[in-house]
């Protein structure tokens, strides 16, 4: 049996056992305690706990179990199963018809299995680190989405009401996506809404103020489906640091911009793609690639001077074909007294895509010119334009 299968196996039969209790109970009457302004939670969250805890226990007794309810143990264990036995206990209280039960087991500090169940539609959403993401068994990816005007965003709200700073409460980023995306939807159970992302049926979701029982087991989803998760600066989500961010992985990047992009409240944040005052290096999703060039005389230099000016206006014809296609964004100088003459940015992100492109020069080709590239690092939106500027 390859690792974490047998996990998965008796996960996914806890979380339909779970699951099945929440169902067969789901539009009666709920006893409700409060554990916050607006924190709810019934007697259906304990009893689904209880059940859950008690199975896992009985499975895999050398394991510590953490549960939103607070009724498992955390003694110190190398595997932790991570439980939430009513994810959209709001929704659930009031007969909505949204929640599930998660259940998540980290190792060493790493989530390793994952299972989201929505009882009501009877959906396993599974994954095991290696094994790939399935929905109800069979098994599904991410989408292939790369625009946010293509995308369907899912998102939460956390129970902190008392927060003003809309970055906090997250009015400021729900605004910046509601006029960007195809469309942004907030349904009450962060576990399913990040699931979703892992198997295509969103592509994106972000939140802050969550606990790790909301994403725990979802993390492996998203990832094993081929996606991204990241906090909202772009490094290692932690289950304890109440943030997240979920894609399909080209959406990433851009839904890290838009998250970046703050108010006037915000308007000492640092700037896009400049290092911290401690001396981090910008994030990378403010970062992208180029290709610089450098170009010297070539060993085939040619004697004959027309040979050697219709080789020159060849060269810098190709020059103008690239820099108006906008493969070209910057060129220069061109210094007579040295084997150096010229320095040009390639807007590709391999040196061998500007390879590609120099193949096409006719002095290049005949050796009277020769070109060194290296990869280059710079911040987005570096303020050349790509469009030949016109002249009177």
């Amino acid at each position: 049996m390859k690792s974490g299968e047998r996990e998965l196996s008796v996960a996914i039969e806890i979380a339909r056992e779970g699951g099945a209790l929440l169902k067969e109970n789901f539009g009666k009457v709920q006893e409700i305690d409060f554990k916050g302004r607006i924190n709810l939670v019934t007697a259906m969250d304990r009893k689904s706990e209880r059940l859950i805890v008690g199975r896992l226990r009985k499975a895999f007794p050398g394991d510590d179990v953490w549960a939103e309810e607070g009724g498992g143990s955390r003694t110190g264990a190398d595997r932790v199963w991570v439980v939430d036995p009513i994810d959209g206990t709001t929704n659930y209280a009031h007969e909505y018809p949204v929640f599930s039960v998660s259940i998540g087991l980290q190792i060493a500090g790493k989530m390793n299995v994952g299972v989201v169940y929505n009882p009501l539609l009877d959906d396993v959403y599974a994954a095991r680190r290696g094994g790939g993401a399935t929905l109800n068994g069979r098994p599904r990816r991410v989408t292939a989405v790369d625009t946010l005007e293509r995308a369907f965003l899912a998102t939460g709200f956390a129970y902190d009401v008392t927060a003003t700073d809309p970055e906090r409460n997250n009015l400021g980023p729900f605004g910046r996506f509601l006029v960007r995306a195809q469309a942004v939807r907030r349904a009450g159970s962060a576990s399913l809404a990040i699931a979703k992302v892992g198997v295509g049926r969103t592509d994106g979701f972000w939140e802050r103020g969550l606990h790790a029982w909301d994403m725990a087991a979802a993390l492996v989803i998203v990832e094993e489906g081929g996606g991204k998760v990241t906090d909202y600066r772009g490094g290692a989500p932690a289950l304890e640091g109440g943030e997240l961010v979920a894609s399909n992985g080209p959406l990433h990047g851009l839904m890290l911009e838009v998250l970046a992009m703050r108010g006037a409240s915000m308007a000492a944040a640092p700037r896009s793609g400049v290092p911290s005052e401690r001396g981090e290096p910008p994030p990378e999703w403010t970062m992208r690639k180029y290709v610089i060039g450098f170009l010297f005389r070539g060993p085939n230099r040619t004697a004959d001077d027309k040979a050697a000016d219709e080789l020159q206006r060849a060269h810098l014809a190709n020059i103008a074909r690239l820099h108006a296609e906008g493969k070209i964004i910057l060129a220069g100088p061109f210094l007579d007294e040295t084997d150096l003459r010229g320095v040009f940015l390639f807007d590709v992100e391999t040196v061998e895509e500007a390879k590609a492109l120099c193949d096409t020069d006719p002095a290049l080709q005949a050796g009277s010119l020769r070109v060194e590239l290296h990869p280059w690092y710079s911040a987005k939106g570096i303020g050349i334009a790509h469009e030949p500027v016109a002249t009177k």
